[in-house]
């Protein structure tokens, strides 16, 4: 059973570390999820449509630890699409995980909530001087955010079934939006809109932090790490692309996608040492 740090969960309760002592990591690591962990834009796409970069954070990753990584990460996936539903004929990801899996990490769950879809309505709308079109209403986001947490739970069960051995990692997605919200030269989105794109992003931050509660998986806080580093950050402190930068819009770039390696390593490392992580 993965192992898990104390981390307060809203709504959620909290993950606790394992009793045991950490078994050195080594061998397969298998990393699932969307865009935000293919390095989306980051650099060539090297997963035969799927906008998978070289660079992303599991290839940062596995080169650290000397891991035999096998990358299914492909932008547009769901939780199903991990789970059970193979995506534009590729298999799910899932299938990758194998009994000598030992590590497996997961950023999904913002296309199960329309995020980036709706990130992207809005600054469409911006661009033809327009109202944002389509923001979920509460009620559609809140089922979203339940069913989203459901295929969680079935994931990490499978994920368990099929590599009893393997430490698995859940990792949040960043703040893209200044606090409080606010135009910018890379946010051509309306502060109103960027507000309601933000309480997208929070029921999903705080959903991922659910689920790892209740799975007692470990979950790494990519989100509160982000905070100062959104789109209207300043280009040396920003992690992210906004509306008039090059590489996928609101999505990570070069700096952000190492960032995030370097949490999840800092995790890792918690972890061999016996630390809560």
């Amino acid at each position: 059973m993965a192992g898990c740090g104390t981390t307060g969960i809203p709504g959620g309760g909290t993950t606790t570390s394992p009793s045991s002592s950490p078994v050195p990591l080594t061998g397969r690591y298998v990393a699932m999820g969307s865009s935000f962990a293919a390095g989306s834009g980051t650099g060539p796409d090297i997963g035969s449509g799927c906008q998978r970069a070289a660079d992303n954070y599991p290839h940062v990753v596995a080169k650290r630890f000397g891991l035999n990584l096998v990358d299914v990460t492909c932008a547009g996936a769901t939780i199903a699409n991990l789970f059970d539903t193979p995506q534009d004929g590729r298999p799910a990801q899932l299938d990758a995980v194998t009994p000598d899996t030992r590590l497996v990490t997961i950023t999904a769950g913002g296309n199960d909530l329309d995020y980036s879809a709706a990130i992207q309505r809005c600054m469409e709308a911006a661009r033809a001087s327009k109202p944002c079109p389509g923001l979920p209403a509460a009620t559609d986001l809140g089922q979203a955010a339940v069913a989203l947490h459901s295929g969680l739970v079935r994931l990490i069960g499978a994920l368990r079934a099929d590599a009893p051995d393997a430490r698995i990692y859940i990792l949040g997605y960043p703040r893209i939006f200044p606090d409080p919200p606010a135009t910018c030269t890379d946010n051509i989105i309306s502060a109103a809109d960027t507000g309601r794109l933000t309480s997208i992003g929070l029921v999903l931050d705080a959903t991922l932090r659910r689920s790892a509660a209740d799975t007692d998986v470990s979950f790494v806080d990519v989100y509160t790490a982000s905070v100062g580093h959104d789109v209207c950050a300043s280009s040396t402190d920003r992690w992210l692309n906004g509306s008039d930068t090059y590489g996928i819009y609101y999505h990570p770039n070069a700096t952000g996608v190492a960032r995030v390696a370097d949490l999840l390593a800092e995790a890792l490392e918690h972890r061999e040492s016996g630390q809560p992580s």
